[in-house]
Protein backbone atom coordinates (compact mmCIF):
# COMPACT_ATOMS: atom_id res chain seq x y z
CA UNK A 1 0.00 0.00 0.00
CA UNK A 2 2.98 2.19 1.07
CA UNK A 3 4.50 1.64 -2.52
CA UNK A 4 1.26 2.16 -3.89
CA UNK A 5 1.14 5.84 -2.29
CA UNK A 6 4.49 6.60 -3.50
CA UNK A 7 3.88 5.53 -6.98
CA UNK A 8 0.85 7.96 -7.56
CA UNK A 9 2.36 10.44 -5.54
CA UNK A 10 5.36 10.48 -8.34
CA UNK A 11 3.03 9.70 -10.84
CA UNK A 12 0.43 13.56 -9.53
CA UNK A 13 3.20 15.44 -8.20
CA UNK A 14 3.97 17.40 -11.27
CA UNK A 15 1.15 18.43 -12.63
CA UNK A 16 0.17 19.30 -8.96
CA UNK A 17 2.93 21.16 -8.18
CA UNK A 18 2.78 23.23 -11.37
CA UNK A 19 -0.70 23.94 -10.51
CA UNK A 20 0.41 25.39 -6.65
CA UNK A 21 3.24 26.95 -8.37
CA UNK A 22 0.72 28.95 -11.03
CA UNK A 23 -1.54 29.80 -8.40
CA UNK A 24 1.36 31.36 -5.96
CA UNK A 25 2.46 33.31 -9.13
CA UNK A 26 -0.56 34.33 -9.20
CA UNK A 27 -1.12 35.33 -5.84
CA UNK A 28 1.75 37.36 -5.58
CA UNK A 29 0.75 39.53 -8.51
CA UNK A 30 -2.76 39.79 -6.71
CA UNK A 31 -0.45 41.83 -4.01
CA UNK A 32 1.71 43.56 -6.16
CA UNK A 33 -1.21 44.83 -7.39
CA UNK A 34 -2.90 46.16 -4.03
CA UNK A 35 0.62 47.59 -3.63
CA UNK A 36 -0.03 50.16 -5.48
CA UNK A 37 -2.10 53.16 -3.96
CA UNK A 38 -3.88 54.62 -7.06
CA UNK A 39 -5.49 51.22 -7.13
CA UNK A 40 -6.22 50.94 -3.47
CA UNK A 41 -9.80 52.42 -2.96
CA UNK A 42 -11.46 50.08 -5.25
CA UNK A 43 -9.15 47.33 -4.68
CA UNK A 44 -11.33 45.90 -2.01
CA UNK A 45 -13.73 44.27 -3.75
CA UNK A 46 -11.48 43.03 -6.67
CA UNK A 47 -9.54 41.51 -4.49
CA UNK A 48 -11.71 39.39 -3.20
CA UNK A 49 -13.34 38.48 -6.06
CA UNK A 50 -9.76 37.59 -7.42
CA UNK A 51 -9.35 35.47 -4.36
CA UNK A 52 -12.35 33.55 -4.35
CA UNK A 53 -11.59 33.06 -8.03
CA UNK A 54 -8.29 31.87 -7.67
CA UNK A 55 -8.93 29.70 -4.39
CA UNK A 56 -11.74 28.20 -6.27
CA UNK A 57 -10.01 27.55 -9.35
CA UNK A 58 -7.34 25.74 -7.66
CA UNK A 59 -9.75 23.31 -6.06
CA UNK A 60 -11.17 22.57 -9.00
CA UNK A 61 -8.05 21.71 -11.05
CA UNK A 62 -6.65 19.35 -8.20
CA UNK A 63 -9.80 17.96 -7.78
CA UNK A 64 -10.47 16.98 -11.43
CA UNK A 65 -6.74 16.17 -11.93
CA UNK A 66 -7.47 13.62 -8.73
CA UNK A 67 -10.35 12.49 -9.97
CA UNK A 68 -9.33 11.56 -14.03
CA UNK A 69 -6.52 9.55 -12.35
CA UNK A 70 -8.73 7.27 -10.87
CA UNK A 71 -11.11 7.11 -13.73
CA UNK A 72 -8.54 6.80 -16.50
CA UNK A 73 -7.00 3.35 -13.89
CA UNK A 74 -11.25 2.06 -14.37
CA UNK A 75 -11.73 2.74 -18.06
CA UNK A 76 -8.58 2.62 -19.43
CA UNK A 77 -5.56 0.02 -20.13
CA UNK A 78 -3.47 1.36 -17.38
CA UNK A 79 -5.68 0.28 -14.67
CA UNK A 80 -4.38 -3.17 -15.78
CA UNK A 81 -1.01 -2.45 -13.96
CA UNK A 82 -2.63 -0.89 -10.35
CA UNK A 83 -5.51 -3.61 -10.27
CA UNK A 84 -3.49 -6.35 -10.49
CA UNK A 85 -0.84 -5.86 -7.94
CA UNK A 86 -0.94 -8.35 -5.03
CA UNK A 87 -3.28 -5.73 -2.83
CA UNK A 88 -6.82 -5.56 -1.33
CA UNK A 89 -9.36 -3.75 -2.95
CA UNK A 90 -9.31 -1.24 0.84
CA UNK A 91 -5.53 -1.06 0.29
CA UNK A 92 -5.83 0.12 -3.44
CA UNK A 93 -8.40 2.60 -2.39
CA UNK A 94 -6.90 3.60 0.93
CA UNK A 95 -4.12 4.36 -1.02
CA UNK A 96 -5.82 6.32 -3.66
CA UNK A 97 -7.88 8.33 -0.86
CA UNK A 98 -4.54 9.25 1.24
CA UNK A 99 -2.93 10.46 -1.36
CA UNK A 100 -5.97 12.86 -2.88
CA UNK A 101 -6.35 13.64 1.01
CA UNK A 102 -2.60 14.33 1.26
CA UNK A 103 -2.55 16.97 -2.15
CA UNK A 104 -5.51 19.03 -0.93
CA UNK A 105 -3.76 19.10 2.63
CA UNK A 106 -0.49 20.55 0.78
CA UNK A 107 -1.93 22.83 -1.77
CA UNK A 108 -4.05 24.08 1.16
CA UNK A 109 -1.46 24.27 3.78
CA UNK A 110 0.98 25.90 0.98
CA UNK A 111 -1.36 28.71 -0.11
CA UNK A 112 -2.42 29.62 3.68
CA UNK A 113 0.94 30.59 4.49
CA UNK A 114 2.26 31.81 1.44
CA UNK A 115 -0.95 34.76 1.94
CA UNK A 116 0.63 34.92 5.26
CA UNK A 117 3.74 36.12 3.81
CA UNK A 118 2.32 38.04 1.40
CA UNK A 119 0.75 39.95 3.89
CA UNK A 120 3.54 40.35 6.28
CA UNK A 121 5.88 41.68 2.95
CA UNK A 122 2.49 43.96 1.39
CA UNK A 123 1.06 45.19 4.82
CA UNK A 124 1.33 49.37 4.44
CA UNK A 125 1.33 49.10 8.80
CA UNK A 126 3.21 46.81 11.02
CA UNK A 127 1.32 43.74 10.90
CA UNK A 128 0.59 41.61 14.17
CA UNK A 129 -0.44 37.54 13.58
CA UNK A 130 -0.60 37.42 17.72
CA UNK A 131 -3.54 40.37 17.34
CA UNK A 132 -5.30 38.46 14.26
CA UNK A 133 -4.82 35.05 15.43
CA UNK A 134 -6.11 36.79 19.16
CA UNK A 135 -9.63 38.03 16.94
CA UNK A 136 -10.63 35.01 15.37
CA UNK A 137 -10.37 33.27 18.48
CA UNK A 138 -12.54 35.49 20.56
CA UNK A 139 -14.77 34.72 17.37
CA UNK A 140 -14.20 30.86 17.53
CA UNK A 141 -13.54 28.81 20.47
CA UNK A 142 -10.13 25.77 20.01
CA UNK A 143 -13.07 23.39 19.85
CA UNK A 144 -15.04 24.16 17.38
CA UNK A 145 -11.79 24.87 14.82
CA UNK A 146 -10.77 21.23 16.08
CA UNK A 147 -14.03 19.99 15.20
CA UNK A 148 -14.47 22.14 12.09
CA UNK A 149 -10.42 20.67 11.11
CA UNK A 150 -11.74 17.26 11.41
CA UNK A 151 -15.48 17.98 10.23
CA UNK A 152 -13.65 19.37 6.84
CA UNK A 153 -11.40 16.59 6.50
CA UNK A 154 -13.88 13.73 7.42
CA UNK A 155 -16.23 15.54 4.60
CA UNK A 156 -13.67 15.63 2.12
CA UNK A 157 -12.80 11.75 2.29
CA UNK A 158 -16.56 11.25 1.82
CA UNK A 159 -16.59 13.06 -0.80
CA UNK A 160 -14.20 11.21 -2.64
CA UNK A 161 -15.49 8.07 -1.56
CA UNK A 162 -18.37 8.95 -3.25
CA UNK A 163 -17.29 9.76 -5.97
CA UNK A 164 -14.99 6.90 -6.25
CA UNK A 165 -17.84 4.42 -5.49
CA UNK A 166 -20.37 6.30 -8.48
CA UNK A 167 -17.45 4.70 -10.84
CA UNK A 168 -16.59 1.37 -9.75
CA UNK A 169 -20.33 1.21 -9.75
CA UNK A 170 -20.38 2.81 -13.05
CA UNK A 171 -17.63 0.54 -14.45
CA UNK A 172 -19.62 -2.88 -13.17
CA UNK A 173 -22.75 -1.91 -14.41
CA UNK A 174 -21.85 -0.47 -18.39
CA UNK A 175 -18.97 -2.77 -19.42
CA UNK A 176 -18.25 -0.19 -22.52
CA UNK A 177 -16.15 2.35 -21.18
CA UNK A 178 -17.26 4.58 -24.25
CA UNK A 179 -20.02 5.31 -21.71
CA UNK A 180 -17.98 5.99 -19.14
CA UNK A 181 -19.17 9.36 -18.10
CA UNK A 182 -22.60 7.70 -16.81
CA UNK A 183 -20.67 7.69 -13.42
CA UNK A 184 -21.64 11.63 -12.73
CA UNK A 185 -24.98 10.37 -12.98
CA UNK A 186 -25.09 7.50 -10.70
CA UNK A 187 -22.78 10.07 -8.44
CA UNK A 188 -26.04 12.95 -8.43
CA UNK A 189 -28.63 10.07 -7.99
CA UNK A 190 -26.58 8.51 -4.93
CA UNK A 191 -25.85 12.13 -3.79
CA UNK A 192 -29.49 13.21 -3.80
CA UNK A 193 -30.46 9.43 -2.25
CA UNK A 194 -27.92 9.65 0.94
CA UNK A 195 -29.16 13.20 1.42
CA UNK A 196 -32.87 12.83 1.51
CA UNK A 197 -32.42 9.70 3.89
CA UNK A 198 -30.21 12.05 6.11
CA UNK A 199 -32.66 14.45 6.36
CA UNK A 200 -35.22 12.14 7.32
CA UNK A 201 -32.89 10.77 10.29
CA UNK A 202 -32.16 14.13 11.56
CA UNK A 203 -36.74 14.13 11.88
CA UNK A 204 -36.82 11.53 13.28
CA UNK A 205 -33.91 12.17 16.43
CA UNK A 206 -33.18 15.41 16.47
CA UNK A 207 -30.76 15.34 19.45
CA UNK A 208 -27.71 17.83 19.12
CA UNK A 209 -24.51 17.84 20.55
CA UNK A 210 -23.34 20.83 22.32
CA UNK A 211 -19.31 21.15 21.17
CA UNK A 212 -18.48 24.03 23.79
CA UNK A 213 -20.72 22.44 26.94
CA UNK A 214 -20.45 18.84 26.11
CA UNK A 215 -24.43 18.96 26.20
CA UNK A 216 -27.11 17.11 24.63
CA UNK A 217 -30.16 18.67 23.67
CA UNK A 218 -33.36 18.57 21.20
CA UNK A 219 -34.12 21.67 18.11
CA UNK A 220 -36.80 22.58 20.49
CA UNK A 221 -34.68 24.08 23.25
CA UNK A 222 -32.81 26.53 20.70
CA UNK A 223 -33.64 30.07 19.08
CA UNK A 224 -33.33 31.72 16.04
CA UNK A 225 -31.04 29.11 14.79
CA UNK A 226 -29.85 28.44 11.43
CA UNK A 227 -29.48 24.65 9.68
CA UNK A 228 -26.36 24.20 7.46
CA UNK A 229 -26.83 20.42 6.18
CA UNK A 230 -23.99 19.34 4.18
CA UNK A 231 -21.96 15.68 5.58
CA UNK A 232 -22.36 16.87 8.80
CA UNK A 233 -25.55 18.96 10.04
CA UNK A 234 -24.75 21.75 12.70
CA UNK A 235 -26.52 24.27 14.02
CA UNK A 236 -25.71 27.94 14.94
CA UNK A 237 -27.80 30.03 16.99
CA UNK A 238 -27.26 33.66 17.73
CA UNK A 239 -25.50 32.84 20.78
CA UNK A 240 -22.85 31.26 19.35
CA UNK A 241 -23.92 27.47 20.24
CA UNK A 242 -22.62 25.12 17.73
CA UNK A 243 -24.04 21.97 17.57
CA UNK A 244 -24.05 18.03 15.78
CA UNK A 245 -27.11 16.25 15.22
CA UNK A 246 -25.36 12.85 16.52
CA UNK A 247 -27.64 10.53 14.30
CA UNK A 248 -26.81 12.30 11.42
CA UNK A 249 -22.86 12.26 12.76
CA UNK A 250 -23.36 8.36 12.97
CA UNK A 251 -25.11 7.79 9.80
CA UNK A 252 -22.13 9.62 7.71
CA UNK A 253 -19.57 7.42 9.82
CA UNK A 254 -21.41 4.48 8.61
CA UNK A 255 -22.17 5.89 5.16
CA UNK A 256 -18.66 6.59 4.46
CA UNK A 257 -17.21 3.07 5.74
CA UNK A 258 -20.33 1.06 3.39
CA UNK A 259 -18.93 2.89 0.45
CA UNK A 260 -15.42 2.28 1.08
CA UNK A 261 -15.59 -1.00 1.83
CA UNK A 262 -18.50 -0.93 -1.07
CA UNK A 263 -15.76 0.46 -3.65
CA UNK A 264 -12.88 -1.93 -2.53
CA UNK A 265 -15.32 -5.06 -3.21
CA UNK A 266 -16.40 -3.63 -6.62
CA UNK A 267 -12.43 -3.18 -7.72
CA UNK A 268 -11.34 -6.21 -6.14
CA UNK A 269 -14.37 -8.54 -7.09
CA UNK A 270 -16.18 -7.35 -10.03
CA UNK A 271 -14.06 -5.31 -11.80
CA UNK A 272 -13.34 -7.11 -15.35
CA UNK A 273 -10.11 -5.62 -17.07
Amino acid sequence: MVKLMKYEIKGTYKILLGILALVLILITGIYMYSRDSSNFLNFGAIFMTLSVLVLFGTSLATFLYIVSSFKNELYEDRGYLTFTLPLTGNQIVGAKLLVAMFWFFILGLAIFLYNLMMISIFSTSEFDFSELFKAVGQVVSVKEIIIGVIGGIFNLANFFILIYFSMALGRVTFRNKKIGGLWFVIFLVLSGLLAFIQVQIIELFPYYFDINTFKMGTMEELYNFEISIGNEVSISSETGIFKLNIASSIYNIIELIVLYLGTAYLIEKKIDL
